[in-house]
């Protein structure tokens, strides 16, 4: 394979940054460099670079690392025709040359997937560092269903076949690379982590990685997962509400037409905006049988408790209240490794 290298470069460090490309050079012909707007007084640093490579491109204002990776990728797409896949490495001496070789091959065994570098974080890591993996890891691992340690890592690479997608990924900042393995699944596109030698220079000083703010931010991103579930958990507490205690309905009515009308709103918005991609057509009707499943169990159970509380008592809520939260988090592994599994991307 043709394989191209794509840096994202703001305000690198001379000292590493060139010694690092010099190196790269010697084993990847083509080497792609992004200038996110690090201002002039960088100029000297991204002139010295085209001893190594002749494209770079300039951002004249700082957009993100996002931004530049899909610039990169577009430019790659677009200009590069020649290039069957890129590797994503960072400018700030994290990546060793041997590591970025490897993970090079893997993409030729494995074209088909995304190979990522991961750090496996067992010597001294900034906490920071530490802190915002852990966090990542957890949320990815719990909406996704992937298992990835290194959700943060920068060294990755994919296929020409990818090219696109990931250019028109929404994202400018340190929430693309997040973006990005969440769209592995609408994809399917399963990811292949290698691990690599773990490196921080100066306590990391020269990453402009905020923990807190981009953690915040990623987490945010998870959390557009969660809201569909979310809204139709609201609209059927709502209408079981409204037909219960309004309308007088008995209890366990009200639960099958409040889950009815919930669970198609439910359905349309998980197939269209939570889950997405090439799902079978079967999806329907695997999603009816679970939504049956879940009714018939909630509709026993306030059955159960009509029998024991009066229409005035507030515990059918609490019941009703306590048994959904449970089966939100059951459903949604079921919905995301069953009703909604997207087939596996053919080569």
């Amino acid at each position: 394979m043709n394989i191209a290298v794509l840096i994202p470069a703001y305000k690198p460090c001379e000292e590493l940054f060139i010694p690092f490309l010099r190196e790269l050079s010697e084993k990847f012909p083509y080497i792609v460099i992004v200038n996110d707007g690090s201002g002039v007084e960088y100029d000297p640093v991204f002139e010295k670079c085209k001893e190594f490579t002749l494209d770079v491109i300039h951002h004249y204002i700082n957009k993100g690392k996002g931004s530049a990776l899909k610039s990169g990728i577009g430019y790659i797409r677009d200009r590069m025709k020649y290039i069957d896949g890129i590797i994503t490495a960072d400018c700030d001496g994290q990546h060793a040359v041997q590591d970025i070789l490897r993970v090079g091959k893997e993409l030729e065994n494995h074209p088909d997937m995304l190979i990522i570098g991961g750090r496996g974080f067992d010597e001294n890591v900034p906490f920071r560092s530490q802190f915002g993996n852990t966090v990542t890891r957890g949320l990815f691992r719990l909406s996704s269903g992937m298992k990835i340690y290194d959700t943060q890592t920068g060294l990755r690479a994919f296929s020409r076949d990818l090219f696109d997608a990931f250019a028109k990924l929404n994202g400018d900042r340190y929430e693309y690379e997040m973006n990005m393995l969440l769209k592995l699944r609408e994809l399917g596109v399963k990811p292949l982590e290698i691990k690599i030698k773990t490196i921080y220079i100066n306590e990391n000083a020269t990453s402009h990685y905020n923990a807190f703010k981009d953690s915040m931010r990623i987490a945010s991103r998870l959390l557009i997962f969660a809201s569909g579930s979310l809204a139709s958990f609201l609209l059927d507490y709502g209408l079981f509400c409204l037909f219960s205690y309004v309308c007088s309905m008995q209890y366990w009515l009200a639960f099958i037409i409040a889950r009815v009308i919930s669970a198609s709103f439910n359905y349309i918005i998980n197939r269209k905006v939570v889950f997405g991609g090439d799902c079978p057509a079967s999806a329907v009707v695997k999603y009816t049988a679970l939504a049956l499943i879940v009714m018939a169990l909630g509709s026993g159970i306030m059955f159960a408790t009509g029998k024991f509380f009066d229409e005035a008592s507030a515990i059918p809520v609490v019941i009703k209240a306590v048994y959904d939260i449970i089966m939100y988090f059951v459903n949604y592994v079921i919905q995301r490794d069953f009703v909604f599994k997207v087939k596996k991307k053919e080569k």
